[in-house]
């Protein structure tokens, strides 16, 4: 469900090298994790790791704050993970400086 949204995230970064050598290894890091997994439940650290690889990818493709937001609370919220990581849920509410 989510391996098509990184792709469909605007990627505002004309440095096509930067896309090249951090947001496609972040993705593939990514997908490596979910297919480790498999059915089995991740730990908060495999969590962590994924949700932290998805921001990185997020800045590199300097992608607009508002979408990030969108994009991890959605996350956060399908999964009920509001209380493992209050701390990206506090982020989140901060004001966009303009």
């Amino acid at each position: 469900m989510y391996k098509k949204r990184i792709a469909c995230t605007p990627n505002n970064n004309p440095n096509t090298e930067a896309y090249t050598q951090e947001v496609l290894p972040a993705a593939r890091k990514i997908r490596q994790l979910a297919e480790e997994l498999g059915k089995n439940q991740p730990s908060t650290e495999q969590m962590k790791e994924a949700i932290s690889l998805l921001v990185k990818i997020f800045e590199v493709k300097q992608v607009d704050m508002e979408e990030r937001r969108e994009r991890l609370e959605e996350i956060l919220n399908i999964h009920q993970l509001q209380n493992t990581f209050p701390e990206i849920m506090s982020s989140l509410k901060e004001p966009i400086l303009i």
